[in-house]
């Protein structure tokens, strides 16, 4: 007798607990469970997930300071030296060596480069972290929407020299 009286009063509770709004939305507004995040290198192989792919319609991060290059004949802009080196990847040596000039390369942190075939010695005297001036003094006449072959004056502040060179080796087109 005691388990039918039991079953009675579970089921009663069941249907009042179910027919209540803040029971049934309980379990709607809870947030998902968040995930244990495992090391790749230590995690079981049965347990570790690969991050999702990115979202093609998102805004990919990084390229917004590509507008920061000057876009106009006269329009100048300040940024940084992050990198300079030969045409080839590697550091500038003290002295060019004796056979075909590696040029040179010199990078910003506006994404703006330019290219000599040849050693620049204004260059070779600025550092990574120097902060220039940069202003396009040159657009190619034959297709002024291309970005390759824009030549760029660019002063470093600190050694107050200056080069003009391109962006590229090859004009446009």
């Amino acid at each position: 007798m005691n388990h039918r009286r039991l079953l009675g009063l579970l089921s009663l509770f069941v249907v009042a607990g179910c027919s209540q709004p803040s029971f049934l939305t309980s379990f709607a507004d809870q947030p998902p469970p968040t995930k244990e995040r495992i090391n790749p290198g230590t995690a079981p192989p049965d347990r570790w997930e690969p991050a999702p792919d990115p979202v093609d319609d998102e805004v990919m991060p990084g390229t917004e300071r590509i507008s920061q290059l000057p876009g106009k004949v006269g329009e100048c802009a300040e940024t940084t030296i992050t990198s300079i080196t030969d045409r080839y990847g590697d550091d500038l040596s003290a002295r060019a060596k004796k056979g075909a000039d590696p040029g040179t390369i010199v990078r910003f942190s506006n994404s703006g480069v330019q290219v000599s075939l040849k050693r620049e010695n204004s260059i070779v005297h600025s550092q990574v972290f120097d902060k220039v001036n940069m202003c396009l003094v040159e657009v190619p006449k034959e297709c002024p929407k291309d970005l390759r072959g824009r030549v760029y004056r660019t002063m470093n502040l600190r050694t107050k020299e200056t080069w003009s060179l391109a962006n590229d080796i090859k004009s446009c087109g």
